[in-house]
């Protein structure tokens, strides 16, 4: 969607081509686009000369010399082009302005969300979709920005991207201010402090400017005029930045999302949450490591805990009386893990088609974890089958753990398990030797807990110190 410098920068192209040009008939090609009365479009605005075009925020301000003005939202993929009279007109033409100079100005929009209405001079600021709006950041300070913001609980982000809050600010350029700002955009609203709301203003006020003076950012379909692109993309250093080295600190740039937005940050000068996956061979350390993060503050979550809370909803267990019979549930009536255990030994497909069902159900709870955990500096995540399962994609570091044969069988046996040779054939599954090499950080845990414990202390101050 064209945001400010952009819509800015059409607003001076319109200028350019069409002021004090007088519109002599219209055509409307796609009625739903006028959201006023559309029986007093066309008679509203033809043989009107246009005296000024304005801008408030994203809308296009087109005045007119018989006191009538015309707003215009571009939305998505709406744009203005310009062609002589004889010449065909665009593929996706909306709406077509015959001009007094034998040219044609053209709102074209493939996804038909663009809209226009018409009102009267002295009171159109008063029309709906422009009296919600909140002030630009050229308007506002940091007095008003903290007074609209101060008591909500949504992330920053979030925040800035409210047209009632910040009008103008979409996407690329809030990605772009809240790095310059070094601020987490998943930090919450209320907990941005009053000089911090300074610097939101200072810094999306320099960024406007220069992308106003570069001609916007073409980073999708967004072009100011026909065969024209804006050139601040190139300036860009957060948004579509994702996992190339921060342009401050050389850290790689991380993607996650809010409001179903794409959200670039770099974890390091944004003092955003790195989450940390911890993968290993069974009985290597996994648990003991994820026990240790725990210990020292860190938030950790746990595939074996995530699984055990999901076998006592009542889904779940209908699902496994489904696909293993009464005999599943033990007298209790809860899901009895050891007849699990014994029938996904000896049966491939069962063993699968209850992976199919948990896996997915288990992402969404990681995903959960890490969203809920954003404003941490470390989360842990103990995943059996990271790579196998395709986790990894989840996390942004991975902690292999690896463990010899015989340490694997005598932490077995340390955990109660009679049939340690049993458990070893079920994570058959576990590649960890094929998949070692795409951890991050290797630990061989064959020593003793202390040597573990400081390997994997090692391992938190070099991830710390990428911040």
């Amino acid at each position: 969607m064209p945001e400010l410098p952009e819509v800015e920068t059409v607003r001076k192209s319109l200028l350019n081509h069409i002021l004090n040009r007088k519109i002599i008939s219209i055509d409307i090609l796609y009625p739903n686009m006028i959201k006023t009365d559309i029986n007093n479009f066309k008679p509203s605005l033809e043989n009107a000369k246009v005296i000024d075009i304005q801008r408030i925020g994203k809308f296009l301000i087109f005045i007119f010399d018989n006191n009538k003005v015309l707003i215009s939202h571009l939305r998505m993929e709406g744009k203005y082009y310009y062609y002589n009279e004889n010449e065909k007109n665009s593929s996706h033409a909306r709406i077509v302005f015959h001009l007094d100079n034998n040219e044609k100005m053209i709102y074209d929009d493939t996804r038909k969300f663009g809209i226009m209405e018409v009102h009267n001079l002295n009171d159109y600021k008063n029309a709906e979709c422009l009296a919600k709006l909140g002030k630009e950041p050229f308007d506002a300070d940091e007095n008003y920005l903290f007074n609209k913001i101060h008591h909500l609980k949504c992330d920053i982000k979030t925040a800035i991207l409210d047209q009632t809050i910040l009008t103008g600010i979409g996407n690329i350029y809030a990605d772009e201010t809240l790095f310059a700002s070094k601020i987490n955009p998943f930090r919450k609203a209320n907990s941005i402090t009053l000089e911090e709301c300074k610097k939101i203003i200072i810094n999306s006020r320099n960024i406007l400017n220069k992308a106003i003076l570069e001609g916007g950012s073409t980073v999708s379909s967004y072009h100011p005029e026909n065969g024209v692109d804006g050139k601040f993309q190139l300036l860009l250093n957060a948004y579509g930045r994702n996992n190339l080295p921060c342009k401050v600190c050389s850290c790689t740039m991380h993607k996650g999302y809010i409001g179903g937005r794409g959200t670039v940050y770099c974890p390091h000068c944004q003092n955003v949450c790195l989450s940390i996956g911890i993968y290993g061979k069974i009985a290597s350390g996994k648990s003991e490591a994820l026990k240790y993060c725990s210990s020292l503050g860190y938030k950790v979550f746990s595939c074996d805990e995530c699984v055990n809370k999901l076998y006592t909803l009542l889904e779940t267990k209908k699902f496994v009386i489904n696909l293993f019979g009464e005999a599943s549930l033990t007298p209790l009536g809860g899901i009895d893990k050891h007849y699990i255990k014994n029938q996904i030994s000896s049966s491939i497909e069962l063993k699968t088609k209850l992976e199919n069902y948990l896996y997915p159900l288990i992402k969404e709870e990681i995903k959960k974890f890490i969203n809920e955990n954003k404003e941490e500096k470390l989360i842990f995540i103990e995943v059996p089958l990271m790579f196998e399962s395709k986790f990894n994609t989840l996390v942004d570091y991975i902690i292999g753990i690896d463990a010899s044969y015989p340490t694997q069988i005598k932490n077995l046996l340390s955990r109660g398990s009679k049939t340690p040779d049993l458990d070893l054939k079920l994570n058959q599954n576990n590649q960890f030797d094929k998949y070692a090499s795409k951890c991050d950080y290797l630990i061989h845990n064959n020593s003793s807990l202390e040597d573990f414990h400081h390997k994997l202390n090692q391992v938190i101050n070099k991830i710390l110190l990428m911040r």
